[in-house]
């Protein structure tokens, strides 16, 4: 045992045991040394955000804290199929709020100091303190908590009498640099524990998440997962290998289809501008960057990603109608088989020296076609939404469009009805005669009938 922990242990001392974050260097190496010294693992490399814990009993007759227990947490695993379909994530919510998951690395009953039941009171004392700890440290509190242990080598006693919950087995698989994985072939037991009550729920739930756990959540384009499964995107990728290139062959390092697929991609995700749609696809794993198509590879062998400036160009070369009408025809294909927290609002791309039209579901988001308007804003965005709403496969029968007061037209009203369609169109101030014989017409109804059971219909918005 190393010299710089070591203390007289007392057989019969069974004071008060208490719970200390490390925040010293000498305290992180003391608690480091433990693990080296008395953990089969050694104290390995902590990922992500790190907390270590000490857990001290104080002697009742000398007054001395004594370290009896170690315990150290890291950042939660990337992708664990098990975790992420009990929690209902999908790729790019597990990228969001991956953070809110903590990961119990490492924890050791210092071999002097054990006795029953030790093990299973130092991680429930630990379990008890490391959210507030986690916020100290790092500003935001975490919601869940999970480990692992061998079958091979350990029954997992202490997880159990603690309530941890088992989730099955991992894949057998070891993280060996980047985005590079190794299999071992010895799986490892899945344990998790709800740090919070409902956290499950609020994990998996698209609503707002507590104030306290904000901070954690990774917003925003940058860094975000994939939305799409390989297979789906090797169809996008075929389907948009078919645009004309408009580059010269000297200019082609990247095929059209990956290009136009990781511009596609960051649309779909949501970037406002050729830099957002570059961040956004930049963390594709290598199977992703695959099945899009790309085939330039560095000095270590792994697939590259394009330039900005590769981004840029053919953004701008490209014909912006070409794309959004092989797009959306690629969208209508694939509806319902999307996930179901791909978000898309529509945005102005400077490169595409236009506008971009979206039509999508109301609840989720989730795109169903597109289209592009060059002109001005108020001269040319009405009918050239009009003609995406008339060229919607299949029709509108049993929907509801939402549409902004720009779009309160007799015109629009009458396709968007010609499609089976019904509509919620706003008005505003400078409408003053269409409100005014709104308000009449309100007045007028008759009192409201008791609601009817009826089928629910999804809501499409028209958003640019």
């Amino acid at each position: 045992m190393n010299a710089r922990y070591q203390t007289d242990w007392v057989a019969a001392a069974c004071g008060p045991l208490s719970v200390r974050m490390a925040q010293e260097p000498a305290e992180v190496q003391l608690l480091r040394d433990a693990l080296n010294c008395g953990h089969a693992l050694k104290a390995g490399r902590p990922a992500g955000h790190v907390l270590w814990q000490g857990v001290y009993e104080r002697d009742p007759e000398c007054g001395l804290e004594q370290l009896v227990a170690v315990l150290c947490w890291g950042g939660a695993a990337m992708r664990l199929k098990d975790r992420d379909a009990w929690l209902g994530w999908d790729p790019v919510t597990c990228a969001n709020r991956l953070a809110l998951v903590v990961q119990l690395r490492r924890f050791m009953v210092v071999e002097a100091a054990r006795r029953p039941n030790l093990a299973s009171r130092c991680m429930g004392l630990a379990l008890r303190e490391v959210r507030g700890q986690w916020h100290a440290a790092h500003g935001f509190l975490p919601l869940l908590a999970e480990s692992f242990s061998d079958p091979e080598s350990h029954h997992g006693t202490v997880y159990k009498v603690t309530n941890w919950q088992p989730l099955g087995f991992t894949a057998g698989f070891a993280r060996h640099r980047a985005d590079f994985y190794t299999d071992e072939d010895k799986p490892k037991k899945l344990w998790v524990m709800e740090l919070a009550r409902n956290a499950r729920a609020l994990l998996g739930s698209p609503a707002e998440l507590p104030a306290g756990c904000l901070p954690g959540v990774a917003n925003g384009v940058a860094g975000a997962r994939c939305a799409l499964k390989c297979p789906q995107l090797k169809t996008l990728a075929r389907a948009l290998h078919a645009v004309p290139d408009p580059r010269s062959k000297c200019s082609r390092r990247h095929p059209i289809g990956a290009m136009l697929s990781l511009v596609s991609l960051g649309l779909l995700g949501g970037a406002a501008d050729v830099k957002a749609c570059w961040n956004h696809t930049g963390p594709l794993n290598p199977s992703q960057r695959a099945a899009i198509g790309l085939r330039k590879r560095d000095g270590s062998g792994r697939l590259t990603h394009p330039s900005y400036d590769s981004f840029r160009d053919i953004l701008a070369a490209v014909d912006p109608e070409v794309l959004a009408a092989t797009l959306s025809a690629w969208l209508c294909a694939n509806e319902g088989l999307l996930p179901r927290s791909l978000a898309f609002d529509g945005k102005a791309i400077g490169a595409l020296k236009g506008g971009i039209i979206t039509l999508c579901h109301h609840a989720t988001g989730a795109p169903v076609a597109m289209a592009i308007h060059r002109g001005a804003k108020d001269d040319c965005e009405m009918p050239d939404a009009r003609r995406l709403i008339d060229a919607v496969q299949p029709s509108l029968a049993g929907a509801i469009l939402t549409a902004d007061s720009l779009h309160c037209q007799k015109k629009t009203a009458r396709v968007i009805v010609g499609r089976g369609g019904d509509y919620i169109l706003g008005l505003t101030e400078n409408q003053p005669n269409l409100r005014a014989e709104a308000a009449r017409l309100l007045q007028q109804a008759p009192p409201l009938c008791p609601p009817q059971p009826k089928k629910p219909t999804d809501a499409l918005t028209c958003a640019s």
